[in-house]
């Protein structure tokens, strides 16, 4: 009887929450790749797109980043036309600056996955709210296996931190970075290999 409670709880951790209801909005226009205007019962509200992140294209005092204007064209074709609602997540529904934070459905599709998983944009700005981020982050996975988009520029996405690096100094920089912790890894991986290969050796000299 104790293991089968034990693992019901345990199957009961690895299941997302994801019974937020889902709320009917209406399409107003698209902001950017990560962010759009929609209209809840005839109010106008701004919403953000949780636990992703796309180029900018709107920033003050920064440049259009590379797949900023087509992630937002993404955006914009997958909800316009659709039975469109947002979920928030179980919580919380704003970040501290008081914007709503959602993820965005397409009839049954999450817009925030789509976006992710074509490449258009990275997981990012996590937080407490992080229902679906197991999901997202699978998406990311096959997003960068395949080299869509901002996986297709080297360095490009910052994955020491939130956002984009735009300048090629930056980019270089962050690969470089990433090749560092590459050879660590694997220096890590062989050295632990050979501990174990004399390890098993001297069980049976």
């Amino acid at each position: 009887m104790l293991k089968i409670l034990l693992l019901f709880f345990t199957l009961n951790l690895a299941i997302p929450y994801n019974d937020m209801p889902k709320i009917p909005v209406t399409y107003n226009h698209a902001i950017d790749g990560d962010t759009i205007s929609v209209k809840v019962n005839n109010r106008t509200k701004t919403v953000r797109l949780l636990l992703i992140d796309t180029p900018e294209s709107k920033k003050p005092n920064t440049p259009v980043q590379p797949y900023a204007i087509e992630a937002a064209r993404y955006t914009e074709s997958l909800v316009k036309t659709c039975d469109l609602s947002i979920q928030y997540d179980s919580k919380g529904k704003t970040d501290k600056y008081g914007r709503d934070l959602v993820y965005l459905y397409c009839g049954n599709t999450m817009v925030n996955e789509q976006l992710v998983r074509q490449g258009y944009a990275r997981v990012g700005y996590i937080y407490q709210q992080k229902d679906h981020l197991d999901r997202l982050l699978q998406a990311e996975r096959i997003a960068k296996s395949e080299k869509l988009k901002i996986w297709s520029i080297d360095g490009f996405v910052n994955r020491d931190g939130e956002g984009f690096n735009t300048t090629k100094e930056a980019q270089q920089k962050e690969s470089d970075i990433m090749e560092m912790i590459r050879e660590s890894l694997h220096r890590i991986l062989d050295a632990a290999i050979d501990g174990l290969i004399k390890g098993i050796k001297s069980v049976f000299s």
